[in-house]
């Protein structure tokens, strides 16, 4: 665990807080009794003695614990596992101390023993308490890491949905542009009288485009043979408009079809590259090792990730590809064979 937990600690309301942290004192003190039975004795006044002992150590450092520990172990959970596994029993080691002298000045003070035998009642129960802290302190630990990791999956997810819709949003925004639409509805209108069949094709490759943009609603990942096919009908759409200028080509094996990539991620691509790059566009993709690896090569001369505009285009989608893969997902660019390459890699899965 490379975080700590305490963000999902604070998190709970403080009556929920306080519920817990004295079930687990009361439970704990009673478990420790019932164990100690033959070392204290079994009738009813010895049971109630050392169940006030119990508890009365269990809440102090039980609540020291409940105060100090979210903030040991989000500090721990940043450092080389052997440093924070010094950490943890250092602060366990140190709670315990600290539970127990409270504990025996409370019980002390309220006349259960005789001041005169602090020191022996320390260091008997601190032994305990040691022994005991020990292990609820790294069952605890495990137990928050298990719920830290599940919080922290439930944010990513989250942070997935937001940003997959905001690709959708931004795809359909940029299909549903006026220009756009006016454009190739435009280049239909004129392509009716010349040729008819070729009005209608590229009428079937928009209502493509924008079927796409409305089927991926909420898909973490598509069949790359499906963004290939938006990418296609998208690219001939482009190509309709402005005429024999624009040149694409898209080499894709078909054993690589299957394979699951975010939606609108070659797109995204191949749009940059539309608006920004040069007249010519090639759409790649090959299996390296166990990655699938995408490309978007132009004739134009480039452009650095570190100018990516924040929350648009390329940016959105690092952020997606992050959100995914964390750092198994790279997107790169740079100068290849005349022009400029874009090249998303990520590791292959199939669609399901």
């Amino acid at each position: 665990m490379r975080s700590g937990m305490h963000p999902v600690w604070f998190s709970e309301p403080w009556w929920k807080k306080v519920v817990i942290a004295v079930a687990a004192q009361v439970l704990a003190t009673a478990v420790v009794v019932l164990l100690l039975t033959p070392v204290f004795g079994s009738s009813l006044s010895q049971i109630a003695t050392s169940f006030l002992y119990g508890f009365a150590h269990a809440m102090c450092i039980g609540t020291l614990a409940w105060l100090v520990m979210p903030h040991v172990g989000e500090y721990a959970g940043h450092q080389p596992p052997w440093i924070r596994w010094m950490v943890l029993a250092s602060a366990l080691i140190g709670l315990a101390a600290a539970g127990t002298l409270g504990a025996n000045a409370l019980l002390a003070g309220l006349g259960v023993f005789a001041w005169r035998v602090f020191w022996r009642q320390f260091l008997f129960g601190f032994r305990v308490a040691f022994v005991i802290s020990l292990v609820c302190g790294v069952a605890g630990y495990f137990l928050f890491s298990l719920k830290y990791r599940l919080y922290q999956k439930q944010v990513d997810e989250e942070r997935q949905r937001k940003l997959a819709t905001e690709a959708r949003l931004s795809s359909l925004e940029s299909r549903l542009h006026p220009h756009f639409l006016f454009n190739t509805l435009n280049s239909i209108s004129a392509l009716i009288p010349e040729d008819p069949v070729a009005a209608e094709r590229m009428t079937e490759r928009l209502a493509a485009v924008l079927r796409f943009s409305l089927d991926s609603t909420d898909r973490r990942t598509v069949a790359l043979e499906h963004e290939i096919k938006f990418v296609s009908d998208y690219l001939e759409i482009q190509k309709t408009r402005f005429g024999p200028r624009l040149l694409f080509a898209i080499d894709v094996p078909h054993a690589l079809r299957p394979a699951a990539v975010p939606p609108f991620s070659l797109q995204t691509l191949v749009e940059n590259s539309a608006k920004y790059g040069g007249p010519e566009i090639r759409v790649r993709a090959r299996n390296g090792q166990g990655r699938l690896v995408m490309e978007v090569w132009d004739s134009g001369e480039g452009f650095t990730l570190s100018a990516l505009k924040p929350g648009h285009g390329l940016d959105n989608l690092r952020a997606r590809l992050a959100a995914l893969w964390g750092n198994e997902a790279e997107l790169t660019m740079e100068r290849e064979e005349s022009g400029s390459v874009v090249r998303i890699s990520i590791p292959w899965q199939e669609t399901q």
